[in-house]
């Protein structure tokens, strides 16, 4: 047997290029909240490369009905670093605007099954048996707990018991 050869060093991913400044453009255009995160998934990503805007944490509370610290503390989210974002227009961090995503993305997806925006802020805000007693919000701070999340709703709109 000959001893194998040490593998090269791994060149560094490279994506392909936009329009100068589009990622920000895009980033800026899907905020506030009633728009956001609703462009196309190539948008998105690039999007979210450039930094989506601090803004979108007080719109998503707003659109929940309930208070940015209750957000910050659901999504473990750190309170004081996100304020002065929010106050000085900084961009997320890429782990807060995951979380803010993933939030979209479960709201979006109860609004759909449940068919009713009331409905579905009501459904994430409230604490729920099949999800440990825990609301639903509680659990996007985590992939585990957004995929727990989205196949409780799956089990809703298929009648399954959960």
């Amino acid at each position: 047997m000959t001893p194998s050869k040490p593998s090269a060093p791994k060149k560094p991913v490279k994506y392909p290029p936009h329009e100068a400044g589009h990622d920000l453009a895009v980033a800026q255009n899907v905020a506030p909240y009633g728009a956001g995160f609703t462009a196309s998934a190539i948008d998105m990503v690039g999007a979210m490369r450039a930094g989506m805007p601090a803004q979108i944490v007080a719109d998503t509370a707003s659109r929940l009905g309930i208070s940015q610290d209750r957000l910050y503390e659901s999504l473990r989210l750190p309170r004081s670093t996100l304020k002065s974002r929010v106050s000085k227009g900084q961009p997320l961090a890429a782990v807060e605007q995951d979380r803010m995503y993933r939030v979209h993305r479960v709201l979006e997806r109860a609004q759909a099954v449940l068919e009713d925006e009331a409905a579905a802020i009501a459904w994430i805000n409230r604490e729920n048996r099949a999800l440990g007693g825990e609301p639903p919000l509680a659990l996007l701070d985590t992939e585990a707990g957004y995929e727990l999340v989205q196949d409780t709703l799956c089990r809703i709109e298929y009648g399954v018991l959960s």
